[in-house]
């Protein structure tokens, strides 16, 4: 199995992604993964992105090549290193993913330093980046220290990734934040200008008609409410002469109500009377229940 959509899931997740050449083809194809392993390189405070990814590809002392599938930087950004299996672990002693090793697992090595604390920037790419494949494959996830701890009797005991495992987890569970949430944030101080404007061009014209400098064009929109609860109040007195018949056309009432509206549809005619009444539908519709 080759995982050929990682760096488009990734991407789908509004994160910046690197594909690293021939990260397509880069390892093994006995590769049956099932879980997400999390690790961090604990390489040096001033470690870079180049040096970091060199040692992934061309392996260490205690790792052949290639070392892992992805690569988060500290700036946040991803790098797709192989689609095949990686040599990340071994074959885990304790934690979700006992007894299983590297045929089974997907892993991540995040560029972080041992004692380093975890920037905002990059903690939240992680949880995202793995809430991500998650989302598409449904796997478990875990940390390289509940894989491979000390206090078992093996060498090779990890410490790796700093960070709470167990609250990873819930923020990896997390609902992402909407994106009404999130669209200001990402609009840039232009952008967030021109949609300011925007607003404010609309209210005008909402509440102000739109007239021409030279007084022509359509006249002031809220003329046309402004005698609503009289209308409506015609309408209960008419409801009231008619109660001595048999029956009341209620359907000549309502069509009656939205001619006034000038519309036959109800959705617009309510539309309208939000856009007129703003902060105090609240009272019109408790009229409207009273009547």
């Amino acid at each position: 199995m080759r995982l050929l959509w990682l760096a488009d899931v990734l991407r789908s997740a509004g994160l910046t992604v690197h594909e690293v050449g021939g990260w397509r083809s880069r390892g093994s194809t006995s590769f049956d993964p099932h879980g997400i392993m999390c690790h961090e390189t604990r390489g040096s405070l001033r470690s870079t992105d180049a040096g970091e990814i060199y040692v992934l590809l061309n392996g260490s002392a205690t790792a052949p090549p290639p070392i892992a599938q992805l690569y988060l930087s500290r700036s946040g950004d991803w790098h797709v290193i192989a689609s095949g299996r990686c040599n990340h672990v071994r074959v885990g002693w304790a934690g979700p993913f006992k007894g299983v090793g590297n045929s089974g697992l997907l892993g991540i090595e995040a560029q972080h330093a041992l004692g380093e604390p975890w920037t905002d920037q990059q903690y939240d790419s992680y949880v995202r980046g793995v809430r991500a494949l998650r989302k598409r494959t449904g796997w478990g996830i875990g940390g390289h220290k509940e894989h491979q701890p000390a206090g078992y009797g093996h060498a090779s005991v990890k410490t790796d990734p700093s960070f709470n495992m167990n609250q990873f987890r819930r923020d990896v569970a997390a609902p992402p934040p909407s994106d009404e949430e999130n669209i200001m944030p990402a609009l840039s101080d232009q952008e967030q200008e021109q949609l300011l404007k925007f607003a404010k061009d609309n209210n005008y014209l909402l509440w102000h008609g739109a007239q021409k400098p030279d007084g022509t064009g359509r006249t002031d929109i809220r003329q046309h409410f402004y005698n609503i609860e009289g209308m409506l109040t015609e309408v209960k007195a008419n409801q009231m002469a008619m109660l001595g018949k048999d029956w009341v056309n209620e359907q000549e009432i309502i069509d009656g109500v939205l001619n006034g509206l000038g519309s036959k549809d109800l959705d617009d005619a309510a539309t309208a009377l939000r856009a007129a009444f703003g902060d105090r539908i609240g009272e019109l519709a408790a009229k409207l229940t009273a009547a």
